[in-house]
């Protein structure tokens, strides 16, 4: 067996052992508790590419899991139609609703393990391994804080049992600190990952490019349009860029979603919402989001609250198996470009970078538009094109848009996830309470950036 079958052979091991355990766990092993000093791919251990592999394979179904899936429902890309899916739409969830995935950011191949890869990579001297490990931890890291706001970080893997929480502006700044020692350690010396690598191969460039946009995208959510615009200048440049879940047809490596629909059923399907502003659009990537509902030729998709086994599903692409799942991506960047350029009223630079989205996407390019109603096209084109993404979330929480209706006997669209009974349990001294409606750099938006009252951020 030659060196690249083995590379291959040990990292799909690697990856299908860690994918299997995230689909098995469902995030029960305690962050603040005895799973802190117990994980299971026992980071002291492990070699760097197979404790790093496992990682990555965790992270792939860990961040496209659960609470994609729900943000999706809450922001109308998809719609529950069936079981507890069918009710994600109503009044607030409590943390058993969550599936305790919370867990799956620290433990279970988690910050635990991304730590164990950097603290190896300390160890040979080779700074590139380092400076992925640290773009993934950012990755992860900023995730927790859009998700959650406050939560364990500076305390999180070491000694404590009941690590304090930082504040969400907190959290951010150190990820942005980490992000440019990832960025200085990618420039330095050492041979990487290579082929363990399951995203970019090792590519120190490609990387590189994605912390920027990483870093645009963190300096956007505090509102910070200047640092997020110099940072997604050096960003990911082109579609072959993208920062991508690894999938395959193998069985234990398939697309997340994928994985959902054969185990779940129609509890999730095509949203209305999404749908409707996409043919309004004449947009040519419906067809590529969804298919035709089941026994027709043509999309039907569901609104909030209906239940049903005909409803549309994901296109024959998306719901391949092989489908690897955006997680960062050139239209996020470009996109971060267009906001921050509207917002420094430098129209044609952000109507620039918006057509450049809307054009590749095969759309034609908009002109003539300033100040909000610029705006609400760079977010509108947000919103399709971050199909699937968890931060048009983001663009909902900053700018009420689009401005959902109530339905569904819903009281509010949420906020921000809530932590759960394990935490709750486990770290309770430090566990804010009474838990917040929203995060700290999230106030209410009463007006939607279309000038119109928000429905949907009611208190």
């Amino acid at each position: 067996m030659n060196a690249t079958m083995t590379i291959m052979r040990s990292r799909r091991l690697a990856l299908a052992a860690a994918v299997t355990l995230a689909a098995a766990s469902g995030g029960c092993v305690e962050f603040s508790g005895p799973g802190l000093d117990n994980n299971p791919n026992s980071p002291t251990q492990t070699d760097i590419n197979t404790q790093f592999t496992g990682f990555q394979g965790y992270q792939f179904a860990n961040l496209t899991g659960d609470e994609n899936r729900v943000i999706s429902v809450w922001m109308r890309h998809m719609a529950g139609t069936s079981r507890q899916w069918l009710q994600l739409d109503a009044p607030y969830l409590n943390g058993e609703n969550l599936f305790g995935n919370w867990n799956n950011f620290y433990a279970n191949g988690g910050l635990i393990d991304i730590r164990g890869v950097q603290a190896k990579a300390r160890a040979a001297g080779d700074q590139v391994y380092l400076g992925i490990a640290q773009v993934w931890e950012a990755l992860l890291m900023g995730t927790v804080a859009d998700y959650w706001g406050a939560a364990p970080y500076s305390e999180a893997v070491g000694e404590s049992r009941t690590p304090k929480y930082d504040s969400q502006r907190e959290i951010y700044a150190a990820v942005q600190r980490l992000l440019d020692q990832a960025i200085t350690n990618l420039a330095a010396a050492g041979n990487g990952p290579g082929a363990f690598d399951l995203v970019y191969g090792g590519d120190k460039a490609r990387w590189t490019a994605a912390a920027h946009s990483l870093k645009a995208r963190y300096f956007l959510h505090v509102a910070d349009y200047p640092a997020a615009l110099a940072s997604a200048q050096r960003g990911i440049a082109s579609p072959a860029g993208d920062l991508r879940t690894y999938q395959s047809a193998t069985e234990g490596e398939q697309n997340q979603w994928f994985q959902f629909r054969r185990q779940r059923g129609t509890d999730i399907s095509a949203g209305k919402w999404l749908a409707d502003l996409m043919a309004a659009r004449n947009d040519p990537r419906l067809p590529t989001y969804f298919g035709p509902g089941s026994g027709m030729t043509t999309i039907n998709a569901a609104g909030p609250g209906e239940e049903g086994e005909t409803f549309s599903w994901l296109s024959a692409q998306r719901a391949d198996p092989a489908f690897r799942q955006p997680l960062v991506t050139w239209a996020e960047t470009q996109l971060i470009i267009a906001e921050a350029q509207a917002r420094a009223g430098n129209a044609a630079a952000a109507l620039e970078a918006l057509n450049r989205v809307r054009t590749g996407a095969g759309l034609a390019a908009v002109s003539g538009l300033t100040g909000n109603p610029l705006l609400v096209s760079i977010m509108e084109e947000k919103y399709v094109s971050l199909f699937q993404s968890s931060e048009v979330w983001d663009i909902y929480k900053r700018t009420c848009y689009p401005n959902f209706p109530l339905q569904n006997g819903a009281t509010a669209i949420p906020m921000r996830l809530v932590y759960g009974s394990n935490e709750n349990g486990a770290n309770r001294a430090n566990v804010p309470t009474p838990e917040p409606r929203r995060n700290e750099v999230n106030p209410r938006v009463v007006t939607s950036i279309d000038g119109t009252p928000c429905r949907g951020q009611t208190s």
